[in-house]
């Protein structure tokens, strides 16, 4: 169902062992992840390059494809979103593979939003008279990504707690829709950036963060020694302001109120 790396760090670093060598590396997720099973319905990159985002993707096996190692290569920067694809919604093809990039916004989703069309049908009933929302291509993904960045756009200076009540609401409208029977089967494993923090979601998928004094990484696998990582617990955001400044959010299905806060 997807796998995923975002690197954060201080300073544009070589990432390539990342995808291509280190043990359960990206590529290798791509042929088979730890359920044994392939993501072969297409690979992309985002990374900063300089002041401008870069975009590289291809609806291809990534295993299959020597495009990616090469640009896997090529790849030197301060902040990255990497994706595999396994399809649930959507076709396999360039406008349905992550990462989907928005102006200066970057996401990507390892889940399933199953029963999609009724789910989208209840959040754009919510949207004011007149107010679509516009994507490229049928994935449920890209449909949440362009919802979050609707609602940021109707607050002025949405700031990281701003942002994250927004999604936090989001979240439990589409719990609140799920009857308990299907409630395992929502999955949102999901990563944002707006290149001023990172901001992840578990639910229903695997995630894992590593820190060091200079970066932060979090995959949806455990890549490299297992030591070095940690799991973000179920149901819990994780949050990156700088890429040495990282905590952690729990998010509590029963809890109705507008806003939380932000612990360590």
């Amino acid at each position: 169902m997807c796998r995923f790396i975002v690197y954060w760090g201080n300073k544009p670093t070589r990432l390539s062992d990342w995808i291509l060598k280190s043990s359960n590396c990206l590529l290798e997720q791509s042929r088979h992840d730890r359920s044994h099973r392939p993501n072969p319905d297409g690979w992309g990159f985002t990374f900063r390059e300089g002041e401008k985002l870069v975009l590289k993707k291809n609806s291809r096996p990534a295993f299959e494809d020597e495009e990616f190692r090469t640009a896997a290569k090529g790849i030197v920067t301060d902040l990255l979103f990497a994706h595999v694809r396994r399809k649930s919604q959507g076709t396999i093809s360039l406008e349905n593979t992550h990462p989907f990039v928005h102006e200066q916004w970057l996401f990507m989703h390892n889940g399933n939003i199953p029963n999609f069309e009724f789910y989208k049908n209840q959040l754009s009933s919510r949207l004011p008279r007149n107010s679509i929302i516009n994507t490229e291509g049928t994935t449920d993904s890209e449909y949440l990504f362009k919802y979050f960045i609707y609602w940021f756009r109707q607050k002025i200076n949405c700031d990281i707690y701003c942002i994250l009540n927004i999604i936090y609401s989001i979240i439990h409208e589409l719990i609140d829709l799920t009857d308990e029977d299907t409630r395992a089967d929502l999955a949102l494993n999901f990563m944002l950036s707006n290149g001023k923090f990172v901001l992840g979601f578990r639910r229903n998928r695997t995630l894992y963060y590593q820190c060091s004094e200079n970066s932060v990484i979090i995959a949806s696998e455990i890549i490299g020694p297992v030591e070095n990582w940690n799991e973000v617990p179920e149901n819990h955001f994780i949050v990156a302001t700088a890429p040495d400044h990282v905590q952690l959010a729990a998010y509590n299905i029963e809890l109705k109120q507008e806003s939380f806060s932000i612990t360590t």
